[in-house]
């Protein structure tokens, strides 16, 4: 009884994690779809996006074992729907981001050259 109980607990969770998951993925979606784009606004909602995910993930983790082999391919298939549409989005946001590790503007002093070290 306790572990039924401890499974519908889960299950609530997972559905409260994916709303707030859903509602962040569509404000990035609007941030991204707007032609006035706001780079800080972006940023927020990447860096909440990724908050809001991590609680997902560990309930799904929690979840796992505890579904029927007849269940689990459906459940594996929905879970790993959220994170592609998680990876996606951060994804599109951080093309978009200046300040990305991607676009890093690398300092542009001169690398001490190895070989020239006084011997």
């Amino acid at each position: 009884m306790a572990e039924a109980q401890s499974f519908e607990l889960l299950k609530k969770k997972r559905k409260s994690f994916r709303t707030a998951v859903t509602k962040v993925v569509n404000e990035l979606e609007a941030e991204l779809s707007n032609s006035d784009l706001n780079v800080d606004r972006l940023s927020e909602l990447v860096e909440t996006l990724s908050i809001k995910f991590e609680p997902l993930t560990l309930v799904d983790q929690q979840l796992e074992p505890l579904f029927k082999p007849e269940q689990f391919d459906g459940e594996f298939e929905i879970t790993e729907e959220y994170r592609e549409k998680v990876l996606l989005w951060q994804f599109r946001a951080k093309k978009k981001m200046p300040n990305c590790t991607r676009n890093l503007i690398v300092s542009k002093a001169p690398k001490p050259n190895r070989h020239s070290r006084d011997i």
